[in-house]
């Protein structure tokens, strides 16, 4: 039985039905040539599909030899957080694209925007409340902005973090943290931004700036942004509830689509990347230069993480990249000779069919 054809043909056939209505949406088309991967669907269809994709992709993103200049400082963004009416954020999305759809980095400048304007929530009020309540504005502007790129903003959110937001995230406060943190959710969970992304981004680097912190370090700083990003992979990889904010009910819809979204990170391309972490934080942990908390945190979450099913699942499917992992630090001479031990605790405690006896924490 052809159940992927069924499917293909199924999303196809619902794909024109919308397209007449004149609707096309990203998500459906990428689910629709995923499923297809090119043969499940005849040549004219799959000839339709990619005529379609085209002319969407230039309705958001006409080229042009001209093209608009998005500047660097947009005010209308900082001032969103005045704006109470529920439809603020996307007329403020509509209007952003209209006027800078054909610059080929807005995306990247309304996030970095974006940032600017949540720093500045906390200033802005002490109420917790409050305060999520901005951050879920600007939330759902932002889905409204992903709305308008053919590609979405995943990729621009990732190189901001990897590039010029790896200074911004470092100096940000535990209050900056608290909102930013709602809105990473919030767009996680309507698929706007990848589980991978966040890691990649954000949780990773965090591991191994903290892995690097010599005895002239700055523990007010580093040690909340390591302690975020732990958090947000506490959620995003090994929870099983997702809480976005205390001010909006809990929906297991939302558990349901971080648990499926978190997948991605235990396939490859990105499970190798997984692996090679899981040593980081053996590697935080023993790093007396960085405080007791953080070292405690990096134990708590090593324990859970070698714990985890999925991840043990995985380290069973790519025993590879899990060896390759694991050996990487020790071969390089990158640890000292008592990181050893620690590191093979690690590794007994993931393959390990019981959890009695592989694992032995710092004291």
């Amino acid at each position: 039985m052809n159940v992927t054809g069924i499917i293909t043909s199924a999303l196809y056939s619902a794909h024109l039905l919308w397209r007449t209505r004149g609707v096309q949406t990203r998500s459906l088309l990428t689910l629709l040539v995923e499923m297809d991967h090119c043969r499940q669907l005849d040549s004219t269809a799959r000839t339709q599909v990619e005529n379609d994709i085209a002319a969407f992709t230039h309705a958001l993103a006409p080229r042009t030899d001209h093209p608009e200049v998005a500047p660097p400082l947009m005010t209308e963004i900082l001032l969103l957080v005045q704006d109470s009416k529920p439809d603020a954020p996307s007329i403020l999305a509509n209007s952003l694209w209209y006027k800078y759809r054909t610059s080929p980095d807005w995306a990247w400048k309304v996030w970095d925007n974006t940032i600017a304007a949540l720093r500045q929530v906390p200033v802005m009020s002490e109420d917790h409340e409050r305060r999520h309540t901005y951050a879920l504005r600007y939330g759902q502007f932002l889905l409204n902005v992903d709305n308008h790129i053919p590609g979405g903003i995943d990729n621009d959110v990732l190189q901001w973090f990897l590039g010029t937001g790896k200074s911004e995230v470092l100096g940000l406060t535990i209050e900056t943290w608290d909102v930013l943190r709602v809105v990473l959710l919030f767009l996680c969970v309507h698929g706007v931004l990848s589980t991978t992304t966040l890691l990649r981004g954000l949780v990773y680097p965090a591991w191994e700036l903290g892995v690097d912190a010599d005895a002239f370090y700055q523990p007010q700083t580093m040690d909340t942004f390591v302690q975020a990003a732990s958090n947000l992979f506490d959620v995003l990889v090994l929870q099983e509830e997702c809480f976005i904010s205390p001010i909006i009910p809990q929906e297991l819809l939302d558990a349901q689509r971080i648990h499926t979204r978190r997948q991605d990170a235990f396939r490859e391309p990105h499970f190798t990347l997984l692996a090679s972490n899981i040593p980081t934080l053996v590697l935080l942990e023993h790093n007396s230069v960085v405080s007791d908390d953080l070292r405690a945190v990096a134990r708590d979450l090593l324990l859970r993480t070698c714990e985890s099913r999925d991840i043990r699942q995985s380290c069973y499917r790519n025993l590879d990249a899990v060896r390759r992992g694991f050996e990487h630090p020790i071969q390089s001479g990158m640890v000292a000779e008592t990181l050893c031990e620690p590191l093979v605790n690690a590794l007994k405690l993931i393959l390990s069919e019981s959890n009695e006896g592989a694992w032995k924490p710092t004291i």
